[in-house]
């Protein structure tokens, strides 16, 4: 019987297996976004002073937004939309305010200045992206830890001895080959992986943390 055999194509496959086992977990830091009703909050807090005025002026007179896009608040990168509770009135042309400023002159992005009423906002923003960034260095992490599994042996037998859950990432057609063989193993390779740790990375990824 033939040995299965570490190729390049099997341990990108695996790898790329690997990939998306993790990548639930980014996927899932990715949609545990700032409440929808911040768009709202920010809205009313920027116009607070304008709204009064605003409810004056005839029907027409102002164009309407269903959205507001907040591409930055203080230093912190943001690029989120968030849906307002009702169609607001926008400004044409967006007023110099110690608040706020226009993104670029194109759409209606706005950059939310460093200013101590955005605190709260700021934290959830930035807690939202280092949730996204641990998410990938942990995707990244666990790729290559098993990248390095596959690359300490030249056949597929003594690494998932090594490290047996290797097995969930395996291709299935080649877990059928893999299970027509026997082999023996000889002068078996010294991994040096954190086997702990992998397994943990393993195991977490299962449950989408």
């Amino acid at each position: 019987m033939a040995t299965v055999r570490f190729s390049k194509e099997l341990i990108d496959r695996i790898e790329k297996k690997a990939h998306a086992t993790m990548d639930v977990a980014v996927e899932r830091a990715k949609d545990q976004k700032p409440d929808n009703s911040w768009g709202q909050r920010i809205y009313d807090i920027l116009f607070a002073d304008a709204q009064p005025l605003i409810a004056q002026l005839p029907a027409g007179w102002l164009r309407m937004v269903s959205n507001i896009e907040i591409g930055e608040v203080g230093s912190q990168h943001c690029g989120m939309t968030f849906t307002l509770a009702s169609p607001q009135p926008w400004p044409w042309g967006f007023p110099p305010s110690p608040l706020a400023r226009k993104r670029s002159s194109y759409g209606d992005g706005i950059v939310l200045i460093d200013n101590l009423v955005w605190g709260e906002f700021h934290a959830e923003v930035t807690a939202y992206h280092e949730r996204i960034r641990t998410a990938v260095t942990r995707r990244d992490q666990f790729k290559a830890m098993v990248k390095e599994v596959c690359g300490t042996y030249s056949t597929l037998a003594p690494a998932l001895k090594a490290w047996p859950p290797l097995w969930d990432l395996i291709p299935e057609d080649v877990k059928d080959k893999h299970r027509e063989i026997k082999e023996r193993i000889k002068n078996e390779a010294v991994l040096s992986v954190d086997i702990g740790k992998l397994t943990a990375l393993s195991t977490a990824a299962k449950f989408g943390i």
